[in-house]
């Protein structure tokens, strides 16, 4: 007696998962009197808290695509932190100016352009913009996305175009008073 056995494999399309971490900028100082908003550097706290949250994203062993930076001083300054904690050449990070005092829509707009290869991308930018595109994936609300805090937001789909409320949501939030070092 003879077993015929045969093997049908689906050529359905699999969705990727893609991820994308909005990272806001670290701790920032007000010392100086009269600086413009854009060239205001790391406080204390902010030069603790980059590189200790660039450790904990390493420690998940998350392995980023593609670094995004509004390249104000303190956002890029913050991105540089995460670059070499996580092991990634400085002049990969790319700024994108409109990334600095984003809305959400265009927050969006700049997610759903993103290259489709790319599917773990870092953003660092700003408040209120993060905080309100993290709301728009989240089934809590959140208040406050804080200096230097993480959102992951994973989304099911194969095409950052198709990154909306059905496709993406929060998964983690990682905020730096919550992180032992």
């Amino acid at each position: 007696m003879s077993i015929n056995c045969r093997l049908f494999i689906s050529h359905s399309n699999f969705i990727t998962v893609k991820t994308l971490y909005l990272i806001r900028h670290a701790k920032s100082s007000w010392a100086e009197v009269g600086m413009k908003d854009f060239d205001r550097s790391l406080d204390e706290r902010g030069f603790k808290d980059a590189p200790k949250m660039a450790r904990k994203l390493n420690s998940l062993g998350v392995k980023p695509d593609w670094v995004l930076s509004s390249p104000a001083k303190r956002a890029f300054t913050t991105a540089q932190y995460f670059a070499l904690g996580l092991g990634i050449a400085i002049e990969n990070i790319q700024k994108k100016i409109d990334i600095y005092e984003a809305s959400t829509s265009t927050l969006l707009h700049i997610v759903r352009e993103l290259p489709n290869d790319k599917n773990t991308i870092l953003m660092f930018g700003h408040n209120p913009g993060f905080t309100f595109l993290a709301n728009q994936f989240s089934k809590e609300t959140i208040d406050n996305v804080p200096t230097c805090g993480i959102v992951k937001i994973e989304v099911s789909a194969d095409n950052w175009k198709e990154f909306n409320e059905k496709t993406a949501k929060v998964t983690a939030l990682l905020f730096p008073k919550n992180i032992n070092d």
